[in-house]
């Protein structure tokens, strides 16, 4: 299977890629600006070095359209900068397998919050200006950080929403693929956004508790 990554340099971006590349996954790193996107394919590949030869996974680093060509295509990208990413992307994205990763997340003096949407969630807010998209959301618990350190196990619960119960599925398993990661589809479109407001309050208990805390469901089997 192959993944893009929309916004792939970002923090989040290079996580995924990271844990995808070691699951044998080939993955295309997007950015805006190819240049930075094939250095940031390069750095996690040498990183990587010798596992991902073993794992058999591929990190290549392209501009964001060529990334949008992949089987399931990411958007790893800040929602106040979302419209100017997705408007040359509509009509690649047609058909495809899409992932919301995205939160409207904001900080103040009182600390992480998220801020309206008018469409109710980020998610829908992107199938309403991607009609064409087979679109799901999924990852808005899952810490960059820990992605990133992967001297870390995960230990994750990944719970995957859209209208489309192909499209989820085949989230569920790309997702599944990441070690330490319990994917479960959840639902409509609809309910993004909890999923999406999740992300304020796990960083606020892990600020106020100093720790790394993520999502996991108890006394739950997978159907």
């Amino acid at each position: 299977m192959q993944v893009g990554i929309v916004g792939g340099t970002g923090a989040l971006g290079r996580g995924l890629a990271r844990r995808w590349a070691l699951a044998g996954v080939d993955v295309l790193v997007g950015s805006r600006d190819a240049n930075r996107a094939r250095a940031a394919a390069e750095q996690l590949a040498e990183e990587l070095a010798d596992e991902l030869d073993e794992a058999g996974g591929r990190l290549d680093g392209v501009d964001n359209l060529d990334a949008a060509t992949a089987e399931v295509v990411v958007l790893a990208v800040p929602w106040d900068g979302l419209d100017a990413v997705l408007a040359p992307l509509t009509e690649a994205l047609a058909g495809r397998v899409v992932v919301s990763a995205i939160n409207p997340l904001a900080f103040d003096a009182a600390g992480p919050h998220n801020t309206p949407v008018a469409e109710g969630s980020v998610a829908e807010a992107i199938a309403a200006r991607l009609p064409g998209a087979r679109l799901t959301a999924a990852f808005h618990s899952v810490s960059s950080r820990e992605l990133n350190r992967l001297e870390h196990p995960l230990d994750d619960d990944v719970p995957v929403v859209g209208d489309d119960e192909e499209a989820v599925a085949t989230v569920v398993d790309l997702a599944g693929r990441i070690d330490g990661v319990r994917a479960y589809a959840a639902g409509p479109l609809r309910l993004s956004a909890p999923l999406e407001q999740l992300t304020a309050l796990i960083i606020s208990i892990n600020k106020r508790h100093r720790g790394h805390a993520g999502l996991r469901f108890t006394r739950l089997t997978p159907r």
